[in-house]
């Protein structure tokens, strides 16, 4: 479930990342639940009755942090700024790790990436699924 990448020209902290899957919290982390299958009649078929039909992938505290304040209206520098003065952190760090924990959320379709314009458009289009 890869998607393409976004042109690595793109700053990625100009944009504002939108969450796609369900998650829970636990103890201030976070566990982001990935369907086995996205389609519904092969979720039903293929996942045996005893298993679980979610992959859950476990976030770091700030992987956690990073991951709740992707609200669909933030964007990415602000959630940079944020986890830099939260924890003490070198902001130009943190914006590098940021970037690249949100491009590769982006490319797995955990989350997706809008810019403001279509954030402030109410654009509610299905994201691109090339």
């Amino acid at each position: 479930m890869f998607r393409r990448n976004i042109n690595s020209k793109t700053n990625i902290l100009e944009l504002v990342p939108v969450r796609k899957l369900e998650h829970i919290v636990e103890e201030e982390r976070v566990t982001v639940l990935m369907p086995r299958f996205f389609v519904s009649w092969m979720q039903k078929n293929f996942v045996p009755r005893k298993k679980d039909p979610f992959i859950k992938v476990k976030l770091d505290e700030l992987g956690s942090i990073t991951w709740l304040s992707c609200d669909g209206r933030t964007r990415a520098l602000e959630i940079a700024r944020e986890v830099a003065a939260r924890h003490d952190l070198e902001q130009n760090e943190t914006y590098r790790r940021v970037g690249t924990f949100l491009r590769q959320l982006y490319q797995r379709g955990f989350l997706d990436l809008r810019t403001p314009e279509q954030v402030s458009l109410g654009s509610t289009a299905p994201p691109d699924q090339s």
